[in-house]
């Protein structure tokens, strides 16, 4: 851990310069004469993300692929033979930018734009600190969701639309949202798995007892299992790309699972830490307070998708409960509004260590992929 925090502040720097201004922010917002201009600096920062996702060069995870898919990209039907490889969606997203210009850096940015605008529509429209909210995005799934994979992140952003047009029984808007997620990325799919989440919130006990069957059914491995089987028999009937991302993600054992600390018991020990600390604190502000149905709501999703990470351990498919687990970065926030004083500054202290820890553990996976960070007009390449 020492070194990977020397690491990080010697080729990082950057990195921490942005972490350190998004908790300042955060720390702000508190105040009442700061909430005044709480859309402001949040639209400052939404910006200063997607140029720091838009403008780098070779950093990043499946870095090459993206590139390599962009820059032989031909815009005649053939094309659509890209569409086995890629999803459909992100690979007309590619042609229709590639009509205009041929130039990675400003395809990077428009894709950055647009993923950003949109989660930043949202945190204005439903979390109540939205400038918490993007400290949490960044150290969680900003580094190690949205720098490593130009379809995930789009589709995530979409997938958390989705939820709030769910809850508000806008099925049109619902169905849209899961349909963009899709053609970007079709494991996003699975979110269609949260028709079964209650808009009522799990009781404690009750939350326990689901957060406990899940852990337990994971050490067995029967779902794990149960996926193979399945995958294995539609394989020899149906040749399609889901059957087959089904076969892989099942296949693929946990010695493939590149985890930051070396060892997948220690790295999911504590994953599971984590999630349960911030989980005893919602409990703290449960007991306290009566919350309002959306944030009753949203908490019930991110135990689907804590039950969803116990239930797949040792699996790829742990990795696809990040489609729910990013309500998480929305559950803080409105948890946030609900707390004392006193509350603020312990949750705020909290969520500082665990944003450091969380950003050390995405750079320190593959750290000769994000470190140092590399602007396109760098003369630095790896």
């Amino acid at each position: 851990m020492l070194e990977a925090i020397e690491i990080l502040l010697s080729q990082g720097t950057v990195y921490v310069i942005i972490y350190v201004y998004l908790f300042y922010l955060a720390l702000l917002e508190s105040s009442q004469y700061f909430s005044l201009f709480k859309r402001e600096t949040v639209l400052f920062s939404s910006y200063i993300l997607l140029l720091f996702i838009g403008l780098r060069w070779e950093t990043g995870t499946d870095w090459l692929s993206y590139k390599e898919l962009f820059d032989s990209l031909e815009l005649h039907w053939s094309f659509l033979i890209n569409v086995y490889h890629f999803d459909i969606g992100y690979v007309l997203f590619n042609a229709a930018v590639k009509l205009f210009t041929e130039n990675y850096t400003l395809f990077l940015l428009i894709n950055s734009f647009l993923t950003i605008y949109v989660l930043y529509r949202l945190l204005i429209k439903i979390s109540p600190y939205p400038n918490l909210s993007l400290l949490v995005f960044y150290s969680t799934f900003m580094i190690a969701q949205f720098m490593g994979s130009n379809r995930r992140m789009m589709a995530m952003v979409f997938i958390l639309w989705s939820f709030y047009y769910l809850y508000q029984q806008q099925k049109r808007s619902y169905v849209l949202m899961l349909i963009l997620a899709f053609l970007f990325h079709r494991s996003s799919l699975i979110c269609l798995l949260a028709l079964l989440v209650p808009y009522r919130a799990f009781s404690v006990s009750r939350t326990i007892v689901i957060l406990f069957t899940s852990l337990i059914i994971g050490i067995l491995q029967l779902p794990a299992k149960l996926v193979e089987m399945s995958g294995g028999y539609l394989s020899t009937i149906v040749n399609n790309p889901i059957v087959e991302k089904i076969v892989f993600y099942s296949e693929t054992g946990e010695e493939h699972l590149v985890t930051s600390t070396g060892s997948l018991l220690l790295s999911t020990t504590l994953a599971i830490i984590k999630r349960s600390i911030f989980l005893l604190f919602y409990f703290y502000v449960m007991k306290k307070n009566v919350l309002d149905r959306l944030t009753q709501y949203i908490y019930n999703i991110y135990v689907f998708a804590f039950a969803g990470y116990l239930f797949f351990i040792g699996s790829f498919f742990q990795m696809l409960t990040a489609f729910f687990a990013m309500i998480e970065i929305v559950l803080i926030g409105r948890m946030y509004s609900y707390s004392s004083s006193k509350d603020k500054i312990i949750l705020l202290i909290l969520i500082f260590f665990y944003g450091i820890f969380q950003m050390l553990n995405a750079l320190n996976i593959y750290p000769e992929l994000y470190l140092p960070y590399i602007p396109f007009w760098s003369d630095i390449r790896r």
